[in-house]
């Protein structure tokens, strides 16, 4: 429990940006001209994602759709907070790349609950490749994904580690 106590701010936090910049996005971007923060580079464009990361499952029908992602979401926020519950309280890396994704979860599901899509505004260019729209929430549930596969790693190390000295 005290784990979960922990982290939960920074999940909070994640979810408070997210649709705080979601919000303020909605109001100041839609129906307006792309805002280029720095030309051919970065640019804030409101867009409305009736499907998954990418765009993924865009064209795909209605009100199932949005029952049938929140019901995903729902499951991955049930496994992220198990996993929070249950990770030993040494491993902060791995409790912070899981309360990063909770937050992402947890923002990204409040608006397909309550517009049916997700709001992205962040738009990244680099030379002639265009990243897909995003937002904060995706944002957090990259970098967590990123820290998450970073714990993994050094775990494997050590693990590594441990079966090469057994040997020796």
């Amino acid at each position: 429990m005290n784990q979960i106590l922990r982290f939960l701010p920074l999940s909070l936090l994640v979810v408070l940006l997210d649709q705080t910049t979601k919000y303020w996005a909605y109001n100041n971007l839609r129906f307006k001209p792309d805002v280029h923060v720095i030309n051919s580079f970065f640019k804030l464009s409101y867009a409305e994602n009736p499907g998954i990361a990418f765009g993924v499952l865009s064209d795909t029908g209605g009100n199932l759709k949005v029952w049938l992602l929140s019901g995903v979401s729902f499951i991955a926020i049930s496994l992220v907070t198990y996993f929070i519950f249950n990770a030993p309280p040494t491993k902060k890396l791995l409790l912070i790349a899981l309360a990063l994704i909770l937050g992402g979860i947890i923002g990204n599901l409040t608006d397909r609950l309550h517009l049916q899509v997700v709001i992205d505004f962040l738009e990244l260019y680099v030379g002639n490749y265009h990243w897909p729209t995003f937002n904060i929430a995706d944002m957090a549930i990259c970098i967590g994904a990123g820290l998450l596969s970073i714990d993994i790693l050094a775990e494997a190390k050590e693990v590594t580690a441990e079966i090469d000295s057994v040997k020796d």
